[in-house]
């Protein structure tokens, strides 16, 4: 028994041990927070704080740092900045190294050196700075509304003490003192004043502020003792507050204003004529010519339309292989001369010296360069006689843009800065979602569009909402971008002669897209349908309608695939796209996989993306900071 009375003994005075108050250990805080603001006659303000502080090599390693807002919005939620000038920094009576750093809303000043760490113990850091338009005048009284301490700092505040000093002269009887203690918005009032016969009221707080709380004092007195800033200063303070306002909408009018001139001069369609459906398309014009014209401009859509053109007159045969890779082959059962121009050019650049190629990467410059010569040699034969692009329009435009952002960045340029990065990136992500788009590279295209819409935008919205006047500059540039965008595809405009042959491609088009079924019955016999249907199907493609003329053969097709002896299907083709179940898919899967492999092949490995009361922490000043 004595044997366990021993053991309880022991685990009873473990316990008591366990039990007993620990040694209190040094948290690093701020022990004495001491502010003297000078209000001087200009209306100006001279600060000097003295900051106590505990050092134990926490967060204070190589001294502290201070922010310092001078970004606001006023009652009436418009743009207010302050001045700041530093004057001189010191450590216990001595001058301390430091630097500044811009904030999207003030300045940061950091006390101490990078290489040079601190002894723990108590130093006493000084800073003096001078700010400006930080008084608030009223009908019947000037005020001072100050968040003395900030209420952003990382320790606690043990005492903080406060000393505003106005101007002489001022009848100490009429000044008016209060003051608010706590976290931002506390309307607490655990501070101690006096009012001194040398018109100075003295601020002391009565218990720990603790991290995030501050000091706010507010000081009114009688008019005419300060400078009260006259109608044309508050102008050019407004002016100097709010370039976006200023500069910026009224430059993106200006912007907008000319584009639109420059499309009622130059962008306006032709009155066109009614159109009616023709049953064959405008006389001497290819697929990809017929797409060339009535998008006014050229795509992948337009060299795979050529090459299916090409196949269909049984100049090349295409091959798509088990292993996903297409090849084309030369097939010289057709007639060269059924060749349009640009087709012509196209057939020599790819198999003028060989008998087959292979689209893919590796062959990117022989791909990239008839693409190219495709593309002029549609140019040369319609771009200007059947619309123009009008594209000197639009460097007046570019450059009244450029000017605008310049004058922001002059006027404003940490904003510009800030914002301007994610919105360049979130751009180019788009640019590439909609070239990706236009290939035929759909999936991918939404894709990057999802991510830029989630991560790029996101963050555009989460910066623009961070910085000061963020979200006005980020919508200004916005409408900049846009307007310049929609423009680009605007002042695209036909001729005359190109707007009556439009007309026509449209009719033809109508045709492709609801030929009734009775009508092609009348052709006569089965290969006679199926002749039309590989006739026509190149323009169907290069006119985005190729499921609907697929559909109008559903039947024709159907029964050629399965009848015995026939087992149709086109033999300039070979590959997957061909489902004997499902022929009529056949035109759009196609057009859709050609177009997404020539954008793919035709591009070097590597050079693209595939991707009125008051409360604590109101008023000027402000901040906080911390250690580092």
């Amino acid at each position: 028994m004595s044997g366990l009375y021993s053991r309880l003994f022991l685990l009873a005075s473990l316990l008591v041990t366990l039990a007993a108050p620990l040694p209190s250990l040094a948290t690093e805080r701020i022990r004495l927070f001491q502010s003297h603001v000078t209000v001087m006659p200009s209306g100006a303000l001279t600060v000097t704080e003295t900051i106590t502080v505990v050092a134990e090599g926490n967060k204070i390693k190589r001294g502290i740092y201070r922010d310092f807002p001078t970004d606001y919005r006023d009652h009436d939620n418009r743009q207010h900045r302050v001045g700041f000038q530093l004057l001189h920094v010191t450590r216990d009576g001595r001058p301390e190294a430091h630097h500044t750093e811009n904030l999207s809303n003030g300045v940061r000043i950091y006390i101490g050196q990078h290489d040079r760490f601190l002894s723990p113990g108590e130093y006493r850091y000084t800073l003096t700075y001078q700010t400006d338009r930080q008084l608030g005048f009223f009908a019947d009284h000037d005020e001072l509304y100050w968040n003395a301490t900030g209420n952003d700092w990382e320790f606690q505040i043990d005492e903080a003490v406060v000393t505003i000093a106005l101007p002489q002269g001022v009848p100490s009887h009429q000044i008016q003192a209060t003051g608010y203690t706590g976290p931002s918005g506390s309307r607490d009032r655990d501070y101690r004043s006096t009012i001194a016969s040398d018109a100075s009221v003295t601020f002391t707080t009565n218990a720990t502020l603790a991290p995030g709380a501050g000091l706010t004092v507010v000081v009114g007195w009688p008019k005419g003792y300060v400078n009260e800033p006259t109608g044309q200063q508050r102008l050019g303070f407004w002016v100097r507050d709010n370039p976006v306002a200023v500069v910026g909408w009224p430059g993106t009018l200006l912007v907008f204003l000319y584009f639109l001139f420059a499309w009622h001069r130059v962008g306006r369609d032709p009155s066109g004529g009614t159109i009616i459906p023709r049953f064959e398309p405008p006389e001497g014009l290819s697929p990809a010519a017929a797409r060339y014209i009535l998008k006014m401009g050229f795509d992948s859509r337009a060299f795979s339309c050529a090459l299916i053109s090409m196949a269909v007159k049984q100049r090349i045969h295409i091959s798509e292989q088990a292993d996903g890779k297409t090849v084309i082959h030369r097939d010289d059962d057709g007639n060269m001369e059924s060749l349009s121009f640009g087709e012509k050019a196209l057939y020599t650049k790819l198999l003028g010296h060989s008998g087959s190629l292979e689209l893919d990467n590796a062959h990117h410059k022989t791909i990239g360069a008839a693409r190219d010569l495709l593309k002029s040699r549609l140019a040369d034969e319609y771009h200007g006689q059947f619309f123009l692009r009008n594209l000197k329009w639009l460097i007046p435009g570019l450059l009244l843009s450029v000017l605008t952002v310049a004058a922001l960045a002059i006027a404003n340029p940490e904003p510009i800065m800030i914002i301007g990065i994610p919105l360049l990136v979130t751009s180019m992500f788009l640019t590439v979602a909609v070239r990706l788009w236009r290939q035929g590279r759909r999936l991918i295209a939404i894709l990057v569009a999802g991510f830029t819409g989630i991560v790029g935008l996101g963050n555009l919205l989460i910066t623009s909402v961070a910085v000061s006047g963020g979200f006005g500059l980020t919508l200004l540039v916005a409408a900049l971008i846009i307007i310049n965008l929609l423009f680009y595809f605007l002042l695209k405009a036909p001729t005359r002669l190109g707007k009556e042959v439009m007309d026509e491609i449209e009719g033809f088009k109508k045709y492709l897209a609801t030929a009734e079924k009775h009508r092609l019955q009348t052709l006569g016999s089965l290969d006679q349908q199926l002749l039309l249907f590989e006739k026509y199907l190149p323009y169907a493609l290069a006119l985005d309608v190729a499921q609907e003329w697929c559909e109008n053969f559903n039947e024709a097709l159907e029964q050629a695939a399965q009848e015995p002896g026939r087992h149709y299907r086109p033999r300039w083709y070979t590959g997957r796209s061909w489902e004997p179940s499902r022929p009529a898919r056949f035109g759009d899967t196609l057009g859709r996989t050609l177009s997404s492999t020539v954008a793919s092949a035709s591009t070097a490995p590597g050079s693209s993306s595939g991707f009125s009361g008051g409360s604590s922490g109101g008023g000027g000043g402000g901040g906080g900071g911390g250690g580092w």
